[in-house]
């Protein structure tokens, strides 16, 4: 076995690994110690930390850059429809997760930058929209799902460094303002996303 072969080996059994720990519930298995049915929390957590390396690692060890693009499109896709469809909690548990780990591996690959970046910008703007309005609650508690993917695929793919730094700046003391402000709740209850959105998007583009 090649060294990129088993590179490409390893990544592929942390995409399984982190899967695996995504979806196993424990805490129903009453065959098991009490002790291990209590670890689902620690799993999954566990599978997040997987998920995103193997989209970093699947990145640059495989050769074929168009394929891992269309398999974190389609991983996109699947947590688009566990967040927004009705389905059973895990999937909707599950929803972050392929999110944020498909956008890595997405950004890291796709060529389509130009277009890539208008769409990722839709996204992020959808999510503000989201985030900022008061008319549907459930759309509050998604905004982040597609802030964070939004602001990672378009400081990934966007060329103009700079302008993604002064963004992410911008975001990081808009939310520390908001959390500081004591005059409006809904700027208070939105300021953390918003700091999150902007410390993500300034430790894509540091590491770029």
């Amino acid at each position: 076995m090649t060294q990129q072969n088993r590179k490409q080996f390893i990544s592929i059994g942390l995409l399984v690994l982190g899967i695996l720990f995504l979806y196993l519930e424990l805490k129903n298995n009453a065959s098991l110690p009490k002790v291990l049915t209590k670890i689902d929390v620690f799993l999954r957590g566990l599978s997040f930390v997987m998920l995103s390396i193997t989209a970093i690692y699947a990145s640059l060890v495989f050769s074929n850059k168009q394929r891992i693009a269309i398999i974190s499109l389609i991983g996109m896709g699947i947590g688009f429809c566990f967040l927004f469809l009705p389905g059973p909690t895990i999937l909707k548990g599950s929803a972050f997760h392929l999110l944020f780990s498909s956008s890595i591996a997405f950004g890291m690959t796709t060529t389509a930058t130009r277009f890539v970046t208008v769409v990722s910008t839709i996204i992020v703007c959808l999510g503000a929209v989201f985030l900022f309005q008061t008319a549907i609650p459930s759309l509050n508690s998604s905004a982040l799902y597609l802030l964070l993917p939004g602001i990672i695929v378009f400081t990934i793919v966007n060329t103009q460094k700079v302008i993604c730094e002064r963004i992410s700046l911008g975001l990081i003391v808009l939310g520390l303002l908001f959390l500081c402000q004591p005059f409006f709740i809904l700027f208070y209850q939105t300021g953390f996303q918003i700091l999150l959105t902007g410390l993500t998007g300034f430790i894509v583009v540091a590491h770029r």
